[in-house]
């Protein structure tokens, strides 16, 4: 509580056995956050509904936003809206039907909430408590897990409870070390002592008793509360043998309980314990089949009892414990709650519930060749793919039990395999995906070939993904001679799958033998989209082993082939985007890149295909890095990030991690360059050697560079390969190679640091790479300055500028142009480098690179001069005061939320004026995200309130 009261955020973490108190206490804690008017926000998992998607957070937050209001909740997250709408039945549906709905992309729905809870604190502090974790489902977890990594902003406290050592051991994993930075408070909450349950059983009780009882409950409350309560309706129960176990006790204390009620209240609140939780009046009366004369009475009944209490809304009751709930649904027997599954199914299905909602029950009563049932179950997988993919898996794998073993059922059977499986690999579940997907490839007959390679691809896609490369690159030979000759467009399809499969062994020869192969039988055969594919692979392969103008040639075929095909068409071949993207970058094409990863990354979520996602994001985050919008490339690298978490994939989440590593660098964001470093690294330790894990050492190390540690990234790029990165392609090789030379500089080892630059500049020399060519040329620059030849080290720096603007790299423009100035100033042409260094802050600051914007400052005050963006900030104030009145007002729609397009269109101005008026708010409010902009908005709208 005291946190709250200095605006910062905070976590709570409640452990313990099941009724020693846990759910007390948060209500303790709940009393007194009304008490001091702040706003609660509560939520409790259910055993019973554990496949619910979002099930805690409904009951958390579904409520308050229905409260709300359409217009409010409107003007409180803008945008985001739409993507609540995916998780909570209380927010209207999206109006946007082409919104992105990727499984790979459901860290969207997370952002939106972080950012509701963010606005709501925004009012007043808000406590958010989440009682019963252990019983979450994938998808609540998935949240939790996202709020913890991304801490929110303001004064939000998260309280949890769960049973000790019953959450997933990575959420606990995570909140140990959340615990151990300081944002987690962790409290294990013991059993109560032998004077403790004497003062909870009160002095009524014999002393004698008073032991007898703290003997059975171990010092458990709730058990003793049970106990104490059998022992009162019978004083015999004491002076005979105890039960083997507490909970048996409980359980026996319980049954009596209900077995006491009337026939209505027995009914209705079996009933409850069916329907679930929160418990419907409504609901529970038509689940338990009972007329609304015996409703009232027996809810009051219920309540007197203490098996139910109230809550907040009106008709709507919890349990008193979970226990009670499930003593209740154990005691109604077998058979009544296979009916009264059956008439919650039926009575949803005339109040228009969920598909999730219905398939709960229905997935208790079906039996096999219900073909309403399966259909309700298919509709609840397809609707919780995108967000929830556990969650689908489970309702696709219950359907497939309800179809029938016959001949006629196999299409469906194939269709709802291949559904499973790609929810599964969504979910992390790679092992029960890559089964879902044999399963499949052994209904599909040999004469569809097509559909089997992709199935093959598919399997060998998965295995990658494990690690298990050489089973990938069997299994795919395997297949290609399988086919003995019988179709050639198929085998050119495996033979596209084989170029794929090489790059993880670095074996870029084989890469390439392969992809010319398939080129040809797809053009001799007219198949485009094949082609585009075979092509952007054939590119990638001879840029790899240096062979440039074949490379340049095929990238040029490779992008003509793909602008001239349609979406649709572009869907069938997602994959060409993906491979010529990254041919591009390698190939310093940056806005070609730029253009094409983009697209792809837009028809993958017009498609619903996630497969390349991650990947294409990755080379978005480093393609945006170079022409300086680092911001985007900072967000686009989070967002891939937090999408290969979600698919619990080393492979990927490393690499997504090695972009969000090296444009925090490059923002100069040093802590957070160096905690996404150290966990690239962690997320390869114990896989097989490939292409990915040596990029990844390879490009931390660089990072660590970058962030100013000169010594560890020498020492990791040893690692990597070093000196010679016999696996590396030239052109990232005497990038390298410069990096290394700046750091040894950086370290006072001045013939080390040319022992690398020399190597840099042989790798280089016959390359007609620009922008790895500046780079050498930089640090050529820089070893001359340091051997105190300013008029040489100025030459170099000036035909790094040439090099790097030829490709548009904003940034090592930017940066050498920071070196020619200092070369120039050493030389007395101080005007001009002056100028240099104000155009190069500017260009800098707009970039959202501050720690070379501050280089760049730092010889503006070396020559007497006053920091360019500095004088600017002062003309108008500090912060949000130094923004004009339509900056600020961007700003604020911003921080609610809105693109810049959704911007642009309120206020009746182009796109490009509202990236303007962006890039002066970053720039003067110092910030290099959109987030940071709606951090800074909400911290002043809190302060006014």
């Amino acid at each position: 509580m005291a946190r709250l009261a200095g605006s910062r955020a905070g976590w709570l973490a409640l452990s313990g056995e099941p009724g020693v108190g846990k759910t007390r206490l948060l209500a303790e804690l709940l009393d007194g956050a009304r008490a001091r008017r702040h706003l609660v926000l509560t939520g409790r998992g259910a055993e019973l509904e554990r496949e619910m998607p979002f099930g805690v957070w409904v009951d958390t937050l579904d409520d308050h936003v229905s409260a709300i209001g359409e217009d409010a909740l409107e003007r409180l997250v803008g945008d985001r809206r739409d993507e609540l709408a995916r998780i909570l039945p209380g927010v209207p549906a999206p109006r946007r039907a082409h919104a992105a709905a990727l499984h790979d992309e459901r860290y969207r729905a997370h952002r939106a909430v972080r950012f509701l809870i963010e606005q709501l604190a925004a009012s007043c502090p808000v406590v958010v408590a989440l009682d019963d974790l252990h019983w979450a489902d994938d998808a609540s977890l998935e949240l939790v897990a996202h709020l913890l990594r991304r801490p929110v902003r303001g004064p939000v406290l998260f309280a949890l409870a769960f049973r000790a050592g019953q959450i997933p051991p990575w959420l606990g994993a995570l909140l140990s070390t959340a615990t151990c930075d300081g944002l987690v408070s962790a409290i294990a909450v013991k059993p109560l002592s032998a004077p403790e349950c004497g003062v909870l059983l009160g002095d009524g009780v014999a002393p004698a008793d008073r032991a007898r009882l703290y003997e059975l409950s171990g010092g458990n409350p709730f058990y003793l509360e049970q106990l104490a309560s059998i022992r009162a309706r019978e004083p015999a129960f004491m002076n005979g043998d105890a039960p083997a176990t507490v909970p048996e006790a409980v359980a026996a204390a319980l049954g009596q309980q209900v077995a006491g009620l009337s026939a209505g209240a027995r009914l209705l609140v079996r009933g409850a314990a069916v329907a679930g939780e929160p418990v419907d009046l409504g609901l529970a009366a038509a689940t338990a089949g009972i007329d609304d004369d015996l409703v009232l009475a027996g809810v009051d009944e219920l309540l007197r009892t203490e098996l139910l209490t109230t809550t907040d809304v009106p008709c709507r009751y919890r349990f008193r414990h979970p226990i009670v709930r499930r003593a209740v649904y154990e005691t109604a027997g077998e058979a009544w709650r296979l009916q009264a599954h059956a008439r919650a199914a039926a009575a949803l299905a005339e109040r228009g519930g969920s598909a999730q909602a219905r398939a709960h029950h229905v997935e208790r009563f079906a039996a096999v060749g219900d073909e309403q049932a399966i259909a309700i179950l298919v509709d609840a997988g397809s609707d919780a793919a995108a967000r929830a993919p556990a969650c689908a898996a489970r309702w696709f794998t219950a359907a497939l039990r309800l179809l029938p073993q016959d001949r006629r059922a196999l299409p469906r059977r194939l269709e709802l395999l291949i559904a499973a499986a790609g929810a599964l690999v969504a979910a992390g579940q790679l092992e029960q995906g890559l089964d879902a997907l044999l399963e499949a490839l052994a209904l599909v007959p040999p004469a569809a070939g097509a559909m089997r390679v992709r199935l093959i691809g598919a399997c060998a896609g998965c295995e990658n993904l494990l690690g298990r490369h050489d089973a990938a690159h069997a299994r795919l030979l395997r297949a290609l001679a399988d086919l003995d000759g019988q179709s050639a467009i198929d085998a050119a399809a495996l033979r596209v799958e084989l170029a794929a499969d090489a790059i993880f062994d670095s074996d870029f020869v084989a890469m390439l033998g392969w992809a010319e192969q398939a080129r040809a039988t797809a053009r001799e055969h007219r198949q485009p989209g094949l082609t585009a594919v075979a092509t952007a692979l054939v590119c990638f392969a001879a840029y790899t082993l240096g062979r440039l103008e074949e490379a340049e040639d095929a990238r040029v075929q490779a992008a003509t082939a793909l602008d001239s095909m349609s979406d649709d068409e572009l869907a069938a071949h997602l994959d060409a985007t993906y491979y010529l993207g990254y041919a591009e970058y390698f190939c310093e094409r940056y806005d070609d890149a730029i253009r094409h990863l983009e697209r792809g990354i837009a028809v993958a979520r017009a498609s619903e295909q996630g497969q390349f996602l991650v990947p294409m994001m990755v080379a978005l985050a480093f393609s945006l890095e170079v022409r300086g919008r680092l911001a985007e490339a900072r967000e686009t690298a989070e967002s891939a990030v937090e999408a290969a978490r979600l698919a619990d994939n080393p492979q990927l989440t490393g690499l997504a991690l090695l972009a969000e590593a090296w444009t925090a660098a490059m923002s100069g964001r040093v802590e957070q360059a160096v905690r996404a470093g150290e966990e690239a690294l962690a997320s390869i330790a114990g896989l097989d050697e490939s292409v990915l894990t040596r990029a990844n050492r390879e490009t931390v190390a660089a990072a660590f560079i970058e962030a100013g540690d000169p010594d560890r990234g020498l020492r990791l790029a040893q690692d990597a390969g070093a000196p010679d990165f016999p696996q590396v392609d030239p052109g990232r090789r005497a990038w390298l190679y410069a990096l290394l030379a700046q750091a040894e500089l950086a370290c006072g080892r001045r013939a080390a640091a040319e022992d690398w630059l020399v190597r840099g500049e042989r790798a280089i020399c016959s390359l007609d790479l620009p922008l790895r060519t500046a780079a050498i040329l930089h640090t050529r620059a820089l070893l001359l300055l340091e051997d105190d030849r300013p008029h040489d080290a100025a030459e170099r720096a000036r035909q790094a500028v040439e090099h790097a603007q030829s490709v548009g790299a904003t940034l090592q423009v930017a940066r050498s142009r920071t070196l020619l100035a200092t070369a120039l100033g050493r030389t007395g042409c101080r005007e001009e480098a002056v100028a240099l260094l104000r155009d190069a802050e500017t260009q800098l600051a707009a970039c959202g690179a501050l720690r070379l914007r501050d280089a760049a400052a730092r010889e503006l005050r070396r020559l007497g001069r006053r920091s360019a963006t500095r004088q600017r900030r002062g003309a108008g104030g500090e912060g949000l005061d130094a923004l004009s009145g339509r900056e600020r007002e961007i700003a604020d729609l911003v921080a609610r939320g809105h693109t810049n397009r959704s911007i642009a269109a309120q206020l009746f101005v182009s796109d490009k004026t509202v990236e303007s008026h962006l890039t002066n708010v970053f720039a003067k409010l110092r910030v290099g995200s959109r987030a940071e902009v709606a951090e800074r908005v909400g911290r002043a709208r809190a302060a006014t309130a």
